[in-house]
């Protein structure tokens, strides 16, 4: 007797991947090319915003809802911290999110001054 043991052929289709980026690896492209591009432009636009923009009217509010010292400090360190890497030449890579961090810490500073 003979038997005859038949498969049916199975078409796999390879396809390559593509490459997905994620926000982070997109984002630091983006600083390595403003880093090249604009690094000086981005340093006064976060000296100048936050120095003379962002701090003094931080202070204002803090002032006028009850004069916090934490609440002080706070802002301090957001200036300072800014101001710290932008005096150090730091790629954008780095300043630019400290400087968003130091604007969102800057709200959320005023807004807990209102709402104290």
């Amino acid at each position: 007797m003979l038997y005859a043991i038949t498969t049916a052929k199975s078409e796999t289709t390879y396809s390559n991947r593509t490459k997905s980026h994620s926000f982070v690896s997109a984002f630091f492209q983006w600083a390595a090319m403003q880093d090249k591009e604009h690094h000086l432009g981005w340093t006064g636009i976060c000296l100048l915003a936050t120095a003379a923009v962002l701090f003094p009217l931080t202070m204002t509010f803090i002032l006028l809802n009850g004069a916090v010292f934490s609440l002080m400090i706070i802002a301090m360190i957001a200036l300072v911290v800014v101001m710290v890497l932008n005096f150090a030449s730091m790629p954008t890579r780095y300043t630019i999110p400290a400087f968003v961090l130091g604007i969102a810490i800057d709200i959320a500073v005023i807004l807990t001054s209102i709402f104290i």
